[in-house]
């Protein structure tokens, strides 16, 4: 487990240190994906051997096979991981971590074994991340000390190379060294930290109560409108729901206390007071997936309303509930979530498309061959929601939306410019623009830094003077006699030569003319189309911006000001 902890790191400060490097930056992390999967699958594996008295050669073989599972997980990551390769690798290490909780403790005799290994775990996860947050402070100030003191410049990215040694390194290990050697003692172990009681009666609970309130009086507000409620309240209820079952795990012991007769009466009164707020979250999610379609967030909260009701009656009718339904359950949910022609993806992915189709269907938009044609008044929700699938694929880096799209070009150098594409054939084909109705509302970003740029260079031949700026809504630059300034939020800049103004450039125009062609953003504008100028029989002033942003109202960007 030590050296999987150091081979995270090391992995990690290579990463670190590349950034920039797009190539190594994809290989370090396909890299610390199966690593940080090797660590909760090693643990379980060792400490389920000790429990089960497994032979060396058992153990040997299975740490081969996972070995071996890892390493085929890492050749399955695209050589460009998307967001999609970073959700399923968050999936399966929600399964992993739940698989270390339950794996030493599956027989039926075990379930206070159980319950007291996870509060060690739970509490020493805690204990840990408190000594590990005042060790890298002190670390930091004692480097930023140093830096400061001896002028000292260092050739490492020293904060974050900083936190990942105590955060993977020493925390891992820290967290480890309190593991209990005798697993088969925790199911006699019969003690309970006051602490935690205390933490979990006086603060988790009275919070559960407040938001509990707060719900059930939505709900009445929702009979009393006879209005269906907001898609966001799926996720408040899921949030409720798992620290209500948290508090539940964590005062679990004491339920059989002639003195705790309380938590007996809680566990049976919150699932009771859950079924109606289920009721609400099942409303809420299916809403926002009938308005918006299936996504892997909405997909995952509908799969956990299905489990929490699913919970729920099984602890309310069931006198024997065991608690490691729990982590079971969860593991193999996790874990069915990420894989199989089910998984949250794939659903997604084409949830989205039928989605599209339905709104350019309902717009009329589409003709016999299925393709985008015609101009028409599109509303304002369907065309952002139409912007809004785009990104959903351009984000994901997936294919689906083409076949509506039949005049794109077949080769691009990004994956961003072929949904920008997109965006602009979709946008032509509605009557009321979209600088006034998509989602992109005021906001730009330009740029013509993307390394894969061809036109990034730009010829300065004949300018002899030079001078970096940064643009925002208080820039003032002299050089030599000329001096620029400027008004309106950085919308304005004003020239002016031995205090006489030459002339103002209104940034607004470039970039409506940037985003006639290019959309709303784009990193590989060619750098000749980011330059404005000035030119006189005498003067010769230009400005050569790597970057322009506009952010509602205001302007932002960098570049130099060259003059002749």
């Amino acid at each position: 487990m030590a050296a999987a902890a150091i081979c995270k790191a090391a992995v990690l400060w290579r990463y670190i240190e590349s950034v920039g490097n797009a190539e190594e930056v994809n290989l370090m992390i396909r890299l610390v994906y199966p690593l940080f999967l090797a660590t909760p699958l090693l643990i379980a594996t060792q400490l389920t051997s000790e429990q089960k008295h497994w032979k060396p050669s058992l153990v040997i073989g299975i740490n081969l096979l996972l070995s071996a599972i890892l390493a085929l997980y890492f050749f399955t990551i695209p050589n460009e991981p998307s967001s999609i390769d970073f959700y399923r690798f968050m999936l399966f290490m929600v399964a992993c971590h739940f698989f270390v909780a339950y794996a030493p403790f599956l027989s039926k005799s075990q379930s206070n074994g159980f319950w007291q290994f996870n509060k060690t775990l739970f509490l020493q996860f805690l204990n840990a991340s408190l000594y590990a947050i005042t060790l890298y402070i002190g670390l930091l100030i004692a480097v930023k000390t140093v830096e400061y003191l001896f002028n000292i410049t260092y050739l490492i990215k020293i904060e974050s190379d900083l936190f990942v040694l105590i955060a993977v390194v020493f925390h891992s290990l820290f967290f480890l060294s309190k593991i209990p050697a005798n697993l088969h003692s925790l199911n006699d172990e019969t003690n309970y930290p006051a602490g935690l009681k205390i933490f979990t009666q006086y603060v988790l609970l009275p919070l559960e109560v407040v938001y509990m309130v707060i719900l059930y009086a939505y709900t009445v507000r929702i009979l009393f409108k006879w209005k269906l409620p907001d898609g966001g309240v799926a996720y408040l209820v899921m949030a409720f729901s798992i620290a209500g079952i948290l508090a539940l795990l964590l005062l679990h012991p004491l339920r059989e206390s002639v003195r705790e007769k309380w938590v007996r009466l809680f566990s049976k009164r919150f699932y009771l007071a859950l079924l109606p707020l289920i009721v609400l979250l099942f409303i809420g999610i299916f809403r926002r997936i009938n308005d918006y379609g299936i996504t892997e967030n909405r997909y995952i909260i509908a799969v956990l309303a299905f489990w929490l009701a699913g919970t729920t009656i099984y602890f309310l009718v069931n006198k024997l509930a065991d608690i490691r339904w729990i982590p079971v359950s969860l593991s193999a949910i996790a874990l069915l979530l990420a894989i199989g022609p089910w998984n949250i993806f794939v659903v997604a992915r084409h949830s989205q498309i039928r989605t599209f189709e339905k709104i350019l269907q309902d717009n009329k938009m589409l003709n016999s061959s299925g393709h985008i044609s015609g101009k028409v008044s599109v509303d304002l929700e369907d065309f952002r929601q139409l912007e809004s699938i785009i990104q959903f694929f351009n984000t994901r880096k997936q294919k689906g939306l083409e076949k509506y799209f039949p005049g794109l070009k077949k080769k691009y150098k990004t994956d961003y410019q072929h949904y920008e594409e997109m965006r602009q054939i979709l946008a032509g084909h509605v009557v009321n623009k979209p600088d006034n109705l998509g989602r992109y509302g005021n906001y730009a970003n330009f740029s013509s830094r993307s390394p894969e740029n061809e036109n990034a260079t730009l010829s300065i031949s004949g300018f002899n003077q030079l001078a970096y700026f940064q643009l925002n809504q208080s820039t003032q630059l002299k050089s030599g006699p000329y001096k620029l300034d400027v008004s309106a939020n950085g919308r304005f800049i004003h020239l002016y030569k031995n205090g006489s103004k030459l002339n103002t450039w209104d940034l607004s125009e470039k970039i409506r003319t940037l985003k006639s062609a290019y959309g709303h953003n784009f990193d590989s504008v060619p750098a000749s189309e980011m330059m404005i100028r000035y030119t006189t029989a005498d003067e010769d002033v230009a400005i050569a911006f790597s970057s322009i942003n506009q952010g509602t109202d205001y302007y932002f960007g960098e570049g130099m000001l060259l003059i002749r």
